[in-house]
């Protein structure tokens, strides 16, 4: 992409989580990363599936509210007017920092996993069936949500306290009140009672020996929402000295199932954290 970019031009990433910021000054070069808008997007703004891979998708769900980050901040203004007239009522959520420390996909996709698939990696046996990722959910998946959002928004509150600009929500703030603007009153009941979400089943795939379900580490719940996701939370929270026990604990797990070692310690310093967006 980068021999096609072009003084001016805007270049915006949905959702925005993952650091795009930082990968593209990387990629592109500073010289063409300073004359470009980078905008990040939250949320995604269409809840899909794919029907037939490269030509087909089946739209679910099309949102109408928005907050957006960018760089150049002074850039904002325009920003928010063109994600308005594409999608909907749009708004800043400060810095293009607090946009990769969004609580969105990294909150929801790991906890929602460890909690359906810890037993089965413990015994090995396939599932039964393959559930609803949503409408299934329990209520101590929500809560372990919880627990990792709150340890996020104490990474943001620790950079605020040094001077930096990071504002981060508790992703039921967000997602259910902001974006959907739904009477629901706890996390557990938006997640599996809103229409949005209906119909989704969780990345597992056949069992290969007998009838059931088995994970899918292959999946990009794993492949993006660990590095490119809770490890960038986590990368931030080592910098600002935050303990992060419910991460670790999510982080620790996938990775052992996924054949990679990005935490060793509690810190993360394992042998892969090169293959992560974090700082």
């Amino acid at each position: 992409m980068r021999d096609y970019l072009r003084p001016g031009q805007r270049l915006a990433i949905t959702p925005g989580q993952g650091g795009f910021d930082w990968m593209a000054e990387e990629i592109l070069g500073r010289e063409l990363f300073s004359t470009l808008t980078i905008y990040a997007i939250m949320p995604m703004p269409f809840n899909c599936r794919i029907q037939e891979f490269g030509k087909v998708v089946q739209v679910q769900e099309l949102k109408r509210r928005y907050r957006v980050g960018c760089v150049p901040a002074s850039a904002l203004d325009d920003v928010l007017a063109i994600n308005t007239a594409m999608f909907g009522h749009s708004e800043s959520c400060g810095s293009f920092l607090s946009c990769s420390l969004y609580p969105i996909n990294a909150i929801i996709h790991p906890a929602r996993l460890f909690s359906l698939l810890r037993g089965w990696t413990k015994t090995g046996q396939p599932l039964p069936e393959n559930p609803l990722f949503y409408e299934d959910m329990t209520a101590e998946c929500a809560a372990l949500m919880d627990r990792v959002n709150q340890e996020l928004i104490e990474v943001a509150n620790r950079l605020v306290s040094t001077g930096i600009n990071a504002d981060v929500p508790h992703i039921f703030d967000f997602l259910a009140k902001f974006v959907y603007q739904d009477a629901s009153r706890t996390l557990h009941g938006f997640f599996t009672g809103n229409a949005a979400y209906k119909g989704f089943r969780c990345p597992l795939k056949t069992a290969s020996a007998a009838n059931g379900w088995i994970p899918d580490f292959q999946n990009r719940y794993f492949t993006e929402d660990i590095p490119m996701g809770l490890c960038v939370y986590k990368g931030v929270a080592d910098l600002v000295g935050v303990e992060t026990p419910a991460m670790d604990e999510i982080i620790t797990w996938a990775q052992g199932h996924m054949g990679k070692e990005y935490l060793r310690n509690s810190r993360l310093s394992g042998s892969h954290v090169g293959g992560t967006a974090a700082p």
